[in-house]
C-alpha cells in the first residue's frame, strides 16, 4: 500500500492504519480473482486502473512483482486492465477497456464492455471441462432473474453445458 493515498482511493480502516506503520512492512490489494461461478476455481488475476485522461499509468514493474509471482505460481493470466468511463453520468459507466496481459508482455487490446463481459465468459467456457459444479454452473445460467435477463449468449453456455460428455 502506497504511504500516500492517489486520487480517490477507498480509505478503509486498516488501510489507514497500515499508512501510518513503518517502511519494514508493505502490502497490495488484488483487484480481480476471476472465478468459475460455480466451483470458484480462479481463472485470472487482475489490477483495474482508473483510466484518467487516457495515459494508460500502470503500476512500476517493482509493484507488478507481486501479482506475477502469484500468478506464475497457481498458473494463472496477470492482467492489467484499465477502465473509461463517462464521467457525465451519475454512477460513471464504464465506456471501454484496455486489457494487458502482463506476463506475456502483449500490446494493450481495446476493448468495448460487451467484448469484455463475452472475455469473463469465455474464460468460464475455458473452464467447464475441468469444472467440478456443472449441473451448478447450468443452474444458474438457467435461472430467471433481474441478472440474467440481458444474458444475450446465455442460449450457447447452456448448449455447451448440455452437450457436454
Amino acid at each position: 500500500m502506497p504511504r500516500e493515498q492517489k486520487y480517490s482511493q477507498l480509505v478503509t480502516p486498516f488501510s489507514y492504519w497500515h499508512r501510518k506503520k513503518h517502511d519494514y512492512i508493505a502490502y497490495l490489494d488484488i483487484d480481480q480473482v476471476s472465478i468459475c461461478p460455480a466451483c470458484a476455481k480462479p481463472l485470472f488475476l487482475a489490477d483495474h486502473i482508473y483510466n484518467k485522461d487516457n495515459q494508460f499509468r500502470g503500476k512500476s514493474d517493482f509493484l507488478n512483482r507481486p501479482y506475477k509471482y502469484l500468478a506464475k505460481a497457481a498458473k494463472l493470466a496477470f492482467f492489467t486492465i484499465w477502465y473509461t468511463v463517462d464521467e457525465t453520468t451519475e454512477n460513471r459507466i464504464i465506456t471501454g477497456f484496455h486489457i494487458k496481459n502482463q506476463l506475456t508482455n502483449s500490446p494493450i487490446k481495446a476493448l468495448t464492455p460487451d467484448q469484455m463481459l463475452h472475455y469473463l465468459e469465455w474464460k468460464v467456457e475455458q473452464h467447464i471441462p475441468d469444472c467440478t459444479s456443472k449441473n451448478y454452473l447450468l443452474h444458474r445460467i438457467m435461472q430467471d432473474n433481474e441478472y440474467n435477463n440481458d444474458f444475450v449468449r446465455r442460449e450457447r453456455y447452456v448448449k455447451i453445458l448440455l452437450n457436454r460428455s
